[in-house]
C-alpha cells in the first residue's frame, strides 16, 4: 500500500502546528529556559521541537487540552535535555542540578481525568515519584499510543533505548505498586 501525501494533508499539519506553536510557543519556551538557562538556547529547543513534531506523525484530539499540553511539555524538556547535553559536552559547561533536569509539572496529569478507581490513581501518583525519563516513555507509550520508533523520534533517544526504558519504568512501577512504596501528597 502507498501512501500519498497532498497538499491538503500538508496543509492539515502545517496548520495544526502553527495552532500548536501559537498555544504552546510561552510555556514551551518557560519550560526550555528553565533547563537551558539562555534565551537564545531555549528559542532554539522550541523550534527544535516543533522540528520533531512536524517530522513525527501524531494525533491532537484536541489543542487546548491537558493531554495536548502534556504531550508539548514532554517533547520540549526531551529537547532541551538534549540540547543541554550536547552543549555540555562541546563546551564541557559546568554542571546543574540533577533537579533541573527532572522538572515534574506539578499540575495534574492528564490521567486525572480518566481516573475510576484506586490502582490508577496509585499508578499516577508512582508515576508522578519516577524519573521524568522514565515517566515520559510510559505517557507516550501507553497514554498517547505511540510506537517505540515514534516515542525516539520525539525524545531523541534511539528505538532500543525506549525499550530499555519502557522495561525499567514497569519495573519501577511494579515495585512501587507491589511495595506500596508510594507517598500520596
Amino acid at each position: 500500500m502507498f501512501h500519498i501525501f497532498t497538499n491538503n494533508a500538508r496543509n492539515d499539519k502545517h496548520a495544526l502546528l502553527e495552532k500548536l506553536y501559537l498555544q504552546y510557543r510561552n510555556l514551551m519556551f518557560h519550560i526550555a529556559f528553565k533547563i537551558l538557562n539562555d534565551h537564545g538556547l531555549a528559542e532554539d529547543a522550541v523550534h527544535a521541537a516543533f522540528i520533531k513534531l512536524a517530522k513525527s506523525s501524531f494525533v491532537i484530539d484536541e489543542i487546548s487540552s491537558n493531554k495536548t499540553k502534556t504531550f508539548m511539555v514532554i517533547v520540549t524538556r526531551s529537547t532541551a535535555c538534549d540540547i543541554y547535553r550536547q552543549n555540555k559536552k562541546e563546551k564541557n559547561l559546568v554542571n546543574i542540578d540533577d533537579d533541573m533536569l527532572e522538572l515534574i509539572d506539578e499540575k495534574p496529569l492528564p490521567l486525572d481525568f480518566i481516573i475510576d478507581n484506586e490502582r490508577i490513581e496509585k499508578v499516577h501518583i508512582a508515576l508522578a515519584t519516577m524519573d521524568p525519563k522514565y515517566a515520559d516513555v510510559v505517557l507516550l507509550k501507553y497514554f498517547y499510543g505511540h510506537s517505540n520508533a515514534n516515542i525516539g523520534l520525539l525524545t531523541g533517544i534511539s528505538e532500543q533505548t525506549v525499550r530499555v526504558r519502557l522495561y525499567r519504568a514497569k519495573k519501577m512501577l511494579a515495585d512501587k505498586l507491589i511495595k506500596g512504596d508510594i507517598d500520596h501528597e
